[in-house]
């Protein structure tokens, strides 16, 4: 979040127990000293590492930090080779922070689309992937994925799991979820389930509402779908089993319908209750009882990221211990 009075970005842990704000600490300012203050965004937490991305206009920095320890990382810039026509050049699309089990290391995936300077434009298509490895602490070319994922400067989607990050992604032959396997380094592609699909034609046309966002829920990806009852919000819950399988999407339930204003699900807590936001205020909802409690807690709320404190190094390359997957 970002901290009015003394201007700088601060991290800000939630208890899961109590839903008490505690650890609030500043976001060492100083090693994003090129980046304008309150560009600052958490990619994802990983066994007590966090990934932070900061951007301004052209300028970008990642950094791994360890908030029990203090310690940080700056990762380098990638000198890869982009291969592009005159004119063009290439724009972090989004970027999502893992665990490869298989070889006890952490790494950055970043997906690059062409930025055409003299038409002020996207092409919006995905067309390299870059991967860091930080016990290597360099960067190496992955696959293109060749798809859109019309989220740009964004960090991803809040479903990170099980060394798989998945973001929001489309072409004109499928629209679904891109997922990325942190250990194979390998794209699959999940087609939204057919119910979806066709709300999605009809938004098109204007007679339906095609608005989802995504996040977790007991191990799997969870998507909410915006829907319209009578001018009033619900939002209908899905589950994914299988990342890659089209047919493992299960609809378990709808929530609402909201007569106020509510942007989206931000994901679940205990038995069931879900954390929403509206006008960038945080409540915690219950869809058996329909009640609504305001967590107090304002601005800047883009994703709940899980964090739980380590030991865990990010300057120790190989020496890894073993961690569990996140």
């Amino acid at each position: 979040m970002f901290n009015k009075t003394t201007q700088n970005f601060v991290l800000s842990t939630l208890s899961y127990e109590t839903l008490q704000l505690s650890l609030t600490q500043p976001a060492h300012p100083s090693v994003f000293g090129n980046i304008k203050k309150g560009n600052i965004y958490v990619v994802g937490s990983c066994n007590g590492l966090v990934c932070l991305y900061a951007r301004s206009l052209d300028e970008f920095e990642v950094v791994i930090w360890n908030p029990a320890t203090r310690e940080t990382k700056v990762v380098p810039k990638s000198n890869l080779p982009r291969l592009l026509p005159a004119g063009y050049k290439t724009i972090i699309d989004s970027i999502e922070f893992g665990f490869d089990a298989k070889t006890n290391d952490y790494k950055i995936i970043n997906l690059l689309t062409p930025y055409d300077m003299l038409a002020n434009s996207f092409t919006e298509r995905i067309i390299q992937s870059e991967v860091y490895s930080l016990s290597a602490d360099s960067w190496r070319k992955g696959d293109s994925p060749l798809c859109c994922s019309g989220e740009l400067y964004t960090v991803g989607l809040n479903t990170y799991i099980n060394g798989m990050a998945s973001w929001a992604a489309s072409n004109r032959s499928w629209d679904g979820i891109l997922s990325f396997d942190m250990s194979d380094e390998v794209f699959l592609k999940t087609p939204l389930p057919d119910d979806v699909l066709d709300n999605c034609n009809l938004s098109k046309n204007g007679l339906g509402n095609c608005k989802r966002s995504f996040f977790l829920f007991k191990e799997s990806i969870a998507m909410a779908v915006t829907t319209l009852v009578d001018y009033c919000i619900c939002f209908d819950i899905w589950r994914l089993l299988e990342v890659g399988v089209k047919d493992s999407w299960t609809k378990l339930f709808t929530i609402g319908p909201f007569s106020e204003y509510i942007d989206r699900p931000l994901g679940f807590w205990k038995s069931s209750t879900m954390f929403l936001t509206k006008f960038n205020q945080l409540f915690l909802y219950n869809p058996f009882t329909n009640q609504m409690v305001d967590l107090q807690i304002r601005g800047g709320l883009r994703r709940l990221v899980t964090y739980k404190e380590s030991l865990v190094s990010v300057q120790r390359g190989n020496e890894f211990e073993e961690q569990d997957d996140c």
